[in-house]
């Protein structure tokens, strides 16, 4: 008896890092807790005051911490079912009020089915495959090591019309001797998705003859925009991605369109995927993007790159034509891993923007990030970015810190990573 109370009591007290990715049976735990200590420098070129929420600071800024549950079935003749739900938390943030933001199954949550020959169909909220193809071209730069030196998401340079979304149908096909595909669909209604909201609202001006001859009266119309909402926008938006993966290299494309939907992108990363309402303009909406790049892989170093094309089109109507527009970017990346160490060294550029009056409405931003694996579960992480917009652009790193048009910022960051 006194055995059996000494070993309970040193399970209670043995280390956390023993109960890393804990299964019991079919069902596991993981997750990560990150957070890091950022030091933001803002380059104030619009002259404009700044207030202090948006100028120079040092801040403790949440790096993405996860806390999933995940079960597996075994159905036999190797097809399986499998759950899992997965939520963000937050340590850190800047002060700000995260209540609200840590919900239950916020990140990919969802129910599937598959087999080894057939592959995975998932139901639930899931990222599109637009976002998974960046992870099979060049999986070191999706795998960024914080998200202070993140160069992807909705309001940075690359991958924008990737994201996590809640009406979600994936597929993912099983390895085919080193090719493999994804497929989803989304039914337009995620409101919190990277194409939710809008833009201000464009006014184009109509020359109407009167009565009187003449004379020539104009009218100044504004452009009825709504929200992505589940109650009126159904801005389906269909995605797929192919690889192929070898020892030595990764090579693969990734496309994604959107229906009913348009994007001012000269807005930078202020604008969003929007619905014109048809009823009252007319014509027909479109924005769509594509992506293709490459990793090559040889002994602990890795070097790729990815180009990226992102359309928006109203056709129908000549009013709406501040929506035909066009913007090209790439990104670069290099990573280094050997032992304990890990380096990773980051470059994206949005070229201006075609298609529009507007100008200089590219951005530019190079990110170094250093690891050391302290413990098999814990990353110290070192990183610095920096962000160079131009007077018309306003993109900014993963962490989230807010620049005006035309500001850039230098941000250093060094914290911890702690995964279980």
């Amino acid at each position: 008896m006194k055995k059996i109370i000494a070993l309970a009591i040193s399970a209670a007290f043995v280390t956390p890092a023993a109960f890393a990715d804990v299964e019991l049976g079919p069902f596991s735990i993981y997750g990560a807790a990150a957070t890091a200590v950022e030091v933001i420098s803002v380059e104030n070129n619009t002259g404009a005051p700044l207030a202090n929420t948006a100028d120079s600071q040092t801040r403790l800024m949440d790096q993405t911490s996860k806390l999933g549950f995940k079960v597996k079935y075994d159905l036999g003749n190797d097809f399986f079912a499998l759950a899992q739900v997965e939520s963000r938390f937050y340590l850190g943030n800047n002060g700000d009020n995260t209540d609200d933001k840590a919900e239950i199954g916020s990140r990919n949550t969802f129910v599937g089915i598959g087999g080894k020959q057939v592959g995975t169909l998932r139901l639930g909220r899931y990222d599109n495959a637009y976002k998974l193809s960046l992870k099979q071209i060049v999986p070191t730069l999706y795998n960024n090591m914080n998200d202070a030196s993140a160069t992807y998401g909705s309001k940075q340079i690359l991958n924008r019309l990737g994201g996590r979304q809640g009406d979600m149908v994936a597929y993912e096909t099983p390895d085919l001797m080193g090719f493999s595909g994804n497929l989803s669909y989304n039914f337009g209604k995620d409101s919190t998705n990277s194409i939710s909201a809008g833009s201000a609202a464009p006014t184009f001006t109509t020359v109407v003859k009167p009565a009187v001859p003449g004379t020539i009266t104009t009218t100044t119309t504004t452009a009825i925009l709504a929200g992505n909402t589940p109650a009126t926008d159904l801005m389906g938006q269909v995605a797929l991605g192919i690889a192929y993966k070898h020892s030595m290299f990764n090579v693969g494309f990734g496309y994604t369109s959107i229906s009913n939907a348009a994007w001012k992108l000269d807005g930078s990363s202020g604008a969003k995927a929007q619905n014109l309402a048809p009823a009252t303009l007319g014509g027909t909406q479109k924005l769509d993007a594509y992506q293709l790049g490459a990793q090559a892989n040889y002994l602990d170093f890795s070097a790729g790159f990815v180009f990226e094309r992102t359309s928006s089109s109203v056709s129908g109507q000549t009013a709406a034509k501040n929506f035909d527009q066009t913007q090209n970017v790439f990104g670069l990346i290099g990573g280094y891993k050997k032992d304990a160490l890990e380096v990773q060294v980051q470059y994206a550029k949005a070229n201006d923007v075609d298609g529009t009056t507007a100008v200089d409405t590219g951005a530019q931003q190079a990110s170094v990030a250093v690891g050391y694996q302290v413990h098999k579960y814990v990353q110290a992480v070192a990183s610095f970015t920096k962000v160079h917009n131009q007077k018309n652009a306003s993109f900014t790193s993963a962490s989230g810190f807010a620049l005006a048009k035309g500001n850039g910022m230098n941000q250093f960051a060094l914290g911890l990573v702690g995964k279980f």
